[in-house]
């Protein structure tokens, strides 16, 4: 007789005998994952068993007294490519052989994207997960799926007494910033984020913040709320910049070094391509907020800083399906890698470039060499004859069509800000759900090669800069001293 009809209960009892998730097991699971100490113990975990892989090959242990994470929204590796022919190109090479500044970088990974409940994220979830070490609900910024607080670990280099400062070419309460400082369930809650950077730790805290988004702090308001002149009789020492002249003004200070605070513009700074002389540039924002965070850390006794430093529109050309917009913003971003690594020392400082999510851009095809990326290849060709681009979207709002609904030649019509042509009609570019690159320089740099989570992210800077409640390469020195003066054999005296 058949297993199943002798005894019906051993169908229950095999999967658990055999140590299979049931389906019960599984819905334990994914209510675990709404909490922040399911993250925060998956995170540790992963970092002991890295710190366990590593410890044979790797003898660093040195402790990063600064951190300068950069984030580039929707910098995908397709667009790593890209961007990196493109500087080619600009500077009259064929353009495969130029080099981005992470590529100096000696150790790179992999990370997983997902959030909670979504296959491909967006920038709320991911900012919980690589700035607070755990993964949340789309749409959710600072706060586990369960409505759990999450604290960044930004807030953990305050209270280790370090400067922190954010700076991003987005509105300052854009998701990927406000994983910096802010807890609230609904990304689009930004007038009540604007009032947790002037009012609630860490934001109040904060030495350095750079950014767009103006309205949120003034013109939009509708509670009576002055956030400005708050910001302003909270830090009376400190320096408001509206305009690039400005900006420099506050640095050329040197008589004081009080908070820095500069919005330049009203919603999102303008790309590069289309922006006035008046805006900062990236690189240029970078460099204040490295400076500034500098010399408060050595008034502050040498204690070091965490910056946070967000290339935030190439995301928005990548949704535009513009992929001269999103690749010069690239290009801005890594002009402000080079910068921050020309201003700081990779013995004591940390540096890390990753991604928050990717994005449907393609490069296919068999162009020749030295094809313009942004351009034509005439040899490529469909099946009906019609050449296309080499760089494309799976999804997005144009398809060059003829007036049949047939596909043509986008040639005609292509140029550096022009839309890109996309596979599937949508009302916009769209993210994707493949993992992004990370890239690491400095102490304990070595960490970050491989696949990891997301959300392991802060717990590794963490461990490098001796940053929150987890284990630190401070704590590990202090059980190693324990274990040495606890064994008599390891003595001095083995040696006389």
């Amino acid at each position: 007789m058949p297993l199943q009809l002798a005894n019906p209960l051993l169908l229950i009892l095999i999967p658990v005998l055999l140590g299979y998730p049931t389906a019960a097991g599984k819905a334990a699971e994914a209510d675990e994952e709404h909490l922040s100490s399911f993250w925060m113990r998956q995170a540790q975990d992963q970092l002991c068993e890295r710190l366990a892989r590593t410890k044979d090959f790797i003898g660093d242990s040195r402790r990063a007294k600064n951190v300068v994470m950069f984030l580039g929204d929707g910098l995908s590796v397709t667009t790593l490519t890209a961007a990196r022919i493109l500087k080619g190109q600009r500077r009259g090479g064929s353009g495969e052989e130029a080099q981005l500044a992470v590529e100096r970088f000696p150790f790179a990974g992999l990370s997983k994207t997902y959030c909670v409940d979504e296959q491909t994220p967006d920038s709320a979830c991911t900012a919980t997960a690589y700035l607070g070490g755990v993964k949340t609900r789309s749409g959710t910024v600072g706060q586990s799926a369960s409505g759990e607080r999450v604290e960044s670990v930004l807030q953990w280099a305050q209270r280790a007494g370090k400067a922190t400062g954010v700076v991003t070419t987005t509105r300052l309460t854009d998701a990927s910033p406000a994983g910096a400082y802010a807890h609230v369930r609904r990304r689009g809650e930004e007038l009540e984020i604007a009032r947790q950077l002037v009012e609630e730790e860490p934001g109040r805290k904060l030495h350095v913040i750079l950014g767009g988004g103006l309205g949120k702090f003034a013109d939009e308001r509708r509670d009576g709320k002055d956030l400005l002149s708050q910001w302003r009789e909270d830090h009376p020492g400190g320096c408001y910049a509206r305009t690039l002249k400005e900006l420099r003004n506050c640095t050329a200070d040197t008589e004081t070094n009080g908070s820095l605070l500069g919005i330049f513009s009203d919603s999102h700074m303008s790309y590069h391509l289309a922006a006035s002389k008046e805006q900062p540039r990236l690189c240029e924002m970078a460099a204040a907020a490295i400076e500034r965070l500098e010399q408060r850390s050595q008034e502050d006794g040498g204690s070091g800083y965490f910056a946070f430093i967000e290339g935030g529109r190439i995301d928005h050309g990548h949704h535009e399906t513009r992929v001269g917009y999103a690749l010069d913003e690239m290009l801005e971003f890594d002009a402000a890698v080079e910068t921050v690594l020309g201003m700081t020392d990779p013995r004591e400082t940390l540096l890390v470039v990753t991604a928050d999510h990717s994005h449907t851009l393609s490069m296919a095809g068999y162009a020749r060499r030295g094809t313009p990326i942004l351009g034509m290849d005439i040899q490529q060709r469909d099946l009906d004859g019609v050449p296309y681009s080499t760089l494309n979207y799976a999804i997005g709002k144009w398809q060059s069509l003829d007036k049949e609904g047939r596909r043509e030649s986008p040639g005609k019509t292509l140029s550096p800000t022009s839309y890109t042509p996309s596979y599937i009609h949508g009302r916009k570019g769209v993210h994707s759900g493949e993992d992004v690159a990370v890239f690491a320089m400095g102490p304990q740099s070595h960490l970050f090669g491989g696949v990891m989570e997301q959300n392991l992210l802060p717990h590794l800077m963490g461990y490098a800069a001796c940053l929150g409640s987890g284990v630190t390469v401070c704590s590990q020195d202090k059980d190693q001293n324990r274990d040495t003066d606890a064994d008599p054999d390891s003595s001095d005296s083995d040696s006389s």
